[in-house]
């Protein structure tokens, strides 16, 4: 059964649950999670994700925390782009770049929705017109979220556009396995199957190469902790204040994998996008979570792939569907 509260003064929440004690609250503002719900120990139900209590709440604290984000993730280079040999110029929300798609985005509007009880299912669905914040459409988007009883999250976002547009979303749920969100995430483990990452530029922007990640503050390959790079020197964390980079990542059942300090929670990753942004809150909003108190684990394609030759494409042809799919299953230790 999927229960419905009210979530502020327009919004709805959306409640669901399987048999193993797991709930996923997800609301239709903005097509965001809200809670993540996992039954640890004795301690009754543990929140990992960070949220806030209401629609209007998001707006006043952080209005990414959670969200959907559409039409495209991440930083456009001079807010413009070349679609099918004509330039568009998108809306400017940072100097010379557009962040997250612009101004009044999606995750500012209250999205339609189909709850589907057989499948533990909701369906948030949102029209983007044509000209939106500079990109070309109407987009229909579709943000579905699914809890199964393996104790997955199911995350599909699919879209269809009637001219050719540009196309990457992502999910902005952030995450700390102790839910304790004024306590760094220092010492949660982190594995990516990925030999290279994205570098930025001062500009918070992707220089163009990618890096091995071999001898770096980079390098999860094996299971490692966030403050190899909290603690390092290293110029990309100095620039970022922490991590804000995406891995290219590599075939494997879990390409992303992080445990709790204690061992007790862990979130293992698999997508169909060719990689993974990882946050970790170094502008934080202080009365939600703490510097470094919560990771993101955003996959979608790299960003700024529009204008960076051989960093894929992120074009959505007219009439053809698109579809992009991530899983984040947990698992607890049960006493």
């Amino acid at each position: 059964m999927i229960q419905i509260e009210p979530f502020g003064k327009k919004a709805q929440c959306y409640i669901l649950s399987n048999s193993k004690g797991m709930k996923l609250s997800v609301t239709d503002y903005g097509a965001r999670i809200v809670g993540i719900y996992l039954p640890v120990g004795e301690e009754g139900l543990r929140n990992v994700s960070l949220s806030c209590p209401s629609d209007t709440s998001y707006l006043e604290l952080d209005n990414y925390v959670g969200a959907t984000i559409v039409p495209v993730a991440g930083r456009i280079s001079g807010a413009k782009a070349m679609i099918s040999g004509r330039q568009y110029q998108f809306t400017e929300n940072e100097p010379d770049r557009t962040l997250h798609g612009g101004t009044n985005t999606a995750n500012e509007h209250y999205w339609q929705t189909v709850l589907d009880e057989g499948l533990n299912q909701v369906t948030f669905s949102l029209e983007l017109p044509d000209g939106f914040n500079g990109f070309p459409g109407p987009v229909l988007v579709q943000a579905i979220y699914q809890l199964t009883e393996d104790n997955e999250i199911r995350v599909d976002y699919r879209a269809r556009s009637e001219q050719d547009t540009l196309f990457n979303p992502t999910n902005h749920v952030y995450l700390n396995l102790t839910g304790d969100f004024n306590r760094d995430v220092g010492e949660h483990r982190l594995k990516i199957h990925s030999t290279r990452y994205a570098p930025l530029s001062e500009n918070n922007l992707p220089t163009g190469i990618l890096e091995a990640v071999e001898g770096s503050p980079f390098d999860f390959r094996e299971f490692a902790p966030f403050k190899q790079g909290f603690d390092s020197q290293h110029p990309q964390l100095v620039l970022a204040k922490g991590y804000d980079h995406p891995w290219l990542l590599e075939p494997a059942d879990f390409p992303v994998e992080v445990v709790s300090p204690d061992g007790s929670v862990r979130v293992q990753v698999t997508t169909n996008q060719p990689a993974v942004v990882i946050y970790t809150y170094n502008y934080p909003q202080e009365k939600l979570a703490a510097y470094h108190g919560v990771f993101s684990l955003e996959c979608q394609h790299l960003p700024n792939a529009c204008n960076i030759d051989g960093f894929g494409s992120i074009l959505l042809v007219a009439n053809e569907d698109f579809l992009s799919q991530t899983v984040y299953r947990f698992d607890w230790v049960e006493e």
